[in-house]
């Protein structure tokens, strides 16, 4: 069984999240994906919306994706929402299941910044989501990690529980979450960038400055 682990703040979820996620889930061939919204993010400000509203908005994001699981289990845990701690949590779960953590390339880049960093690789797999025109370049300590860790073949990647980072290349769909907010709060050009359930939902509780 092969469970992709898909976190991040989702606030709000968007049409690059659901976009990318999905076409990873299916380049890596995966049995399921879990979609982990962040209850304290680490690396970011509070989030604009609480943690039951995205939650509900990720719900409805992925409602008509099979295998796709929506997952509270961070915003039940106190404290910061460090990746680790979800993927060691993940691994007591489900202790001989391949754990594949996808994340962008430009948090890759970066990884050496991350709590507990160096012991990803122990409890999971990752899956590196590139853009054909994204040339992030990543930290010495992140380009160490990846000569330790790299895979090239999907095959290899499916025979390990954890230990190896894959490189993903996927659709490009560029939408800050940031500017998404303030265009909401001026209700201003946003309804096509997120799933047709999340505008209702945003509208109906006049979530971002509506």
């Amino acid at each position: 069984m092969l469970r992709v682990i898909f976190g991040g703040t989702f606030d709000p979820i968007h049409n690059g999240h659901v976009t990318t996620s999905l076409a990873a889930f299916a380049e890596l061939e995966a049995n399921q994906m879990h979609v982990v919204p962040s209850a304290q993010p680490p690396h970011r400000d509070y989030p604009g919306a609480s943690a039951g509203q995205r939650l509900a908005m990720v719900k409805l994001a992925f409602a008509e994706c099979p295998g796709v699981l929506p997952d509270d289990c961070e915003l039940r845990r106190d404290g910061p929402s460090y990746s680790l701690l979800t993927l060691q949590e993940m691994r007591r779960r489900w202790p001989d299941d391949n754990i594949t953590f996808l994340l962008g390339n430009d948090a890759f880049a970066k990884l050496d910044t991350w709590y507990g960093w160096q012991q990803l690789t122990e409890v999971a797999n990752l899956a590196v989501m590139r853009r054909a025109d994204q040339d992030t370049p990543w930290s010495p300590a992140v380009e160490a990690l990846y000569h330790q860790h790299g895979c090239d073949a999907l095959s290899q990647f499916h025979q390990h529980r954890q230990g190896q980072i894959l490189l993903l290349e996927t659709p490009d769909v560029a939408i800050s979450a940031t500017a998404l907010r303030e265009a909401i709060a001026e209700n201003k050009d946003w309804r096509e960038k997120v799933p047709v359930n999340v505008a209702t939902y945003i509208e109906q509780y006049r979530l971002y400055g509506l």
